[in-house]
């Protein structure tokens, strides 16, 4: 029995269309909406076959449902890429992939000249706030152009190596974007563009207990729903929603192994593209209505635009506002594509072309389905309607023709000879343009990729000797499946087979000799190892594709080497690619307060604080005590307190922090805190040393508490009787 959400989030006004339901309905022009509020909502991972307003029985979306009726539903809608950074470049700029440029979730990003939907409406001027609950949509690949307002502050759990499925809860990202319409006075004129991006139902599908139901994804489904109900009575509670073009549409559908893929990102089969499209219209009008006919996700770009008054000129997509009356759109053929299996397992790359009643997949062995009669997609019958196959393949090439697949960046002579003296030979690679048929037909190997999953879920687990026996196998089947190489290089790191590893990271480079995530692994496995001079070497490697992290491993390699004026430099090049880089902005406050300059230390540490609040599990040592340490010195004491008992909060044995706090405590006249804040170095520190009792004892001495000093010392000599310092 399923258990069904308790929270119904419905009291925003869906019910102004009641009364146009009995008439005729209105036509709607191109403009009619200028300067209306436009609300956009992406739910990601969400199939349109696992809404009830598109026939799923077992659902519960009390939120949609209601939505759908009071609005527009269209009923065959498709995403370009079953990929959310892709997916929703498309969205944003009503492009398509080949023409954005954003082929896979990691290693691509908008280019500059290029409009997305919040710089058409900002230019309109509207203000444009946005937030987003998945690490793949952060500000750093431009996504986020045109936007007053971005919130991205995706938290990255454990070590962050999964950063392409960090997430957050939505409840969190409808809390910031809410928050953001209310802050602003928008009641009065409502030109407002807000942009809500929900991670529920993407993987690991685990609703919260009020959401449970036997099947988790619909679980998930039912989550998101009550969040797109929680944010729009918020923008209902701001007088903006009866007023308001809202959307709600997702990237991309999900496997659900109906194919033999669980989630997406491999196949383009129907259930991993075709999405869900509601609208709802200021004042309700139209609603009630279902539009019939294929469309494409960049029309929904179009749309909203046509809608507002805004022009879609440069865009692939087309609006269909004035067929929204007639409850039939003509059928536009779709392109999609995924590189990922390509990019990441060195298989063959998809593509499809979905033209109402037919759907064609180009692949190696390709494939054709009749909807109509087979919408479930079983039955190729690619050979038995071979004319319609070979149009829609011809269709295909003429849509790509001039937009070839961009090519890794090239190797220049001299970057290829370091590699070669790094023990690194060129690579090996299919290039990006190699014709599909000369690749692995995903068909065949999507076993290895699910086996894949189910080795990095060991190795997440802690359970790296398990992963590295899959790992192996799976690579002896795949010579050019990246990620596997990958995975299996950072499990033999965790367990101390350092050598093993790098041969696992050259196959990886082998295959992509620029890969930057590759290179800074490896600088920070050198670094540990102290071979300095070659994790520099790798660090250099990785600036030309991610300055900013590369410049970073370069500021606290300088660090460690005792040059504070290049490890300045060198993070100051790289908060100047990515101002959210936080370990740069620690490096520039501890050299700012080594060589006295403590009122900029005290700006660089708290950029660093406010930068690190996404990643709460990693732990830099000094942050708050060196903050800390330069307001004492600006006497600022309240506020120094509270940067070292929170340096001691992180670390309980940190000598910066304890002693820091004796310190400021003394100067105050607290001889008691001094010495409880000192003495507590011995007492948190797991096994104290002969070390940590001489830092407690000189700290006493300088504080000229020489009573505490001696007691210390006596205690310290008795545990280590050999040590001249206690003598």
């Amino acid at each position: 029995m399923r258990v069904l959400p308790s929270h119904r989030s419905v009291v925003f006004l869906f019910a102004l269309c009641v009364a146009s339901c009995s008439r005729a309905q209105p036509n709607v022009r191109a403009g009619q909406y200028s300067g209306a509020p436009v609300i956009l909502i992406s739910i990601d991972t969400l199939r349109a076959d696992r809404l009830p307003l598109y026939g799923y029985a077992a659902g519960s979306t009390p939120v949609l449902d209601r939505l759908g009726r009071e609005g527009i539903v269209f009923d065959d809608v498709y995403s370009h890429c079953p990929l959310t950074l892709p997916s929703h470049a498309s969205l944003f700029t009503g492009l398509l992939p080949f023409h954005h440029g954003l082929r896979d979730n990691i290693g691509y990003s908008l280019k500059n000249d290029q409009q997305t939907l919040a710089s058409r409406f900002k230019a309109a001027g509207y203000a444009t706030g946005g937030a987003v609950s998945a690490y793949v949509l952060r500000h750093q690949t431009g996504i986020n152009r045109g936007f007053d307002f971005f919130d991205d502050g995706i938290e990255v759990a454990g070590t962050g190596e999964s950063l392409s499925d960090s997430q957050r809860d939505g409840r969190i990202t409808v809390d910031a974007l809410a928050g953001w319409i209310d802050s602003r006075e928008t009641a009065a004129t409502g030109r407002v563009f807000a942009f809500l991006h929900l991670y529920e139902p993407h993987t690991p599908y685990a609703p919260p207990p009020s959401h449970r139901m036997a099947d988790p994804y619909d679980g998930e489904i039912a989550y998101a729903d009550e969040l797109v109900g929680r944010f729009l009575d918020r923008v209902n509670a701001r007088g903006l929603l009866a007023r308001a073009i809202v959307a709600v549409v997702s990237d991309h559908g999900e496997g659900l192994n109906d194919h033999g893929e669980a989630e997406h990102g491999i196949f383009l089969y129907r259930e991993a593209l075709r999405v869900p499209w509601i609208l709802r219209l200021p004042g309700g009008t139209l609603g009630g209505t279902r539009v019939a006919g294929t469309i494409r996700e960049v029309d929904v770009t179009a749309t909203l635009l046509d809608l507002a008054g805004l022009s879609s000129a440069g865009i692939d997509g087309q609006a269909v506002t004035a067929a929204l009356a007639a409850g039939r759109v003509e059928d536009r053929t779709v392109y999609s594509e995924t590189l990922y299996p390509r990019l990441h397992f060195g298989w063959s790359d998809l593509a499809s072309a979905t033209d109402g009643r037919y759907r064609f997949i180009r692949a190696p062995r390709a494939e054709l389905f009749d909807l109509t009669a087979d919408p479930h997609e079983r039955t190729n019958i690619a050979d038995a309607r071979r004319s319609t196959a070979s149009a829609l393949s011809a269709w295909l090439e003429r849509t790509t023709a001039g937009s070839p697949i961009t090519e890794p960046a090239n190797v220049a002579d001299d970057v290829r000879e370091r590699l070669k003296a790094l023990g690194y030979i060129g690579s090996s690679s299919a290039p990006a343009t190699a014709p599909p048929g000369g690749l692995p037909d995903p068909k065949d190997t999507i076993a290895s990729y699910e086996a894949l999953k189910r080795a990095q879920a060991a190795a997440a687990a802690g359970q790296h000797e398990e992963a590295i026996v899959q790992l192996r196998q799976i690579v002896a089947n795949n010579a050019r499946m990246l990620d596997a190489w990958e995975s299996l290089a950072k499990s033999l790191v965790r367990i101390g087979r350092t050598q093993e590893a790098v041969d696992a990271f050259g196959k990886v480079l082998a295959l992509d000799p620029l890969k930057p995530e590759t290179h800074l692994a490896l600088a920070r496995m050198f670094a540990l190892e102290r071979q300095p001079a070659r994790a520099r070497q790798h660090a250099e490697l990785a600036v030309t594709r991610d300055p900013a992290a590369a410049y970073e491993v370069l500021a606290e390699l300088a660090m460690d080497a005792g040059r504070p004026g290049d490890a300045a430099a060198l993070a100051r090049r790289s908060v100047d690619a990515d101002p959210s880089r936080y370990m740069s902005h620690f490096v520039l406050g501890v050299v700012a307060a080594q060589q006295g300059r403590c009122g900029e230390a005290i700006g660089d540490f708290q950029r660093a604080i406010e930068a690190k609040r996404v990643e709460p599990n990693t732990v830099v040592r000094n942050l708050h005590a060196g903050l800390a340490d330069c307001l004492a010195r600006t006497d600022r004491q309240a506020e120094a307190e509270k940067e070292f008992q929170a340096e001691i909060a992180v670390i309980p044995w940190s000598p910066e922090g304890r002693v820091g706090l004796a310190t400021l405590y003394r100067s105050e006249g607290r001889d008691a805190e001094a010495r409880t804040a000192l003495e507590g170095l011995i007492a948190s520190t797991p096994q104290p040393t002969a070390d940590t009792y001489f830092t407690v004892v000189r700290a006493f001495s300088k504080l000229g508490d020489a009573a505490a000093a001696r007691a210390w010392s006596e205690k310290a000599r008795e545990k280590f009787p050999r040590d001249p310092r206690f003598r």
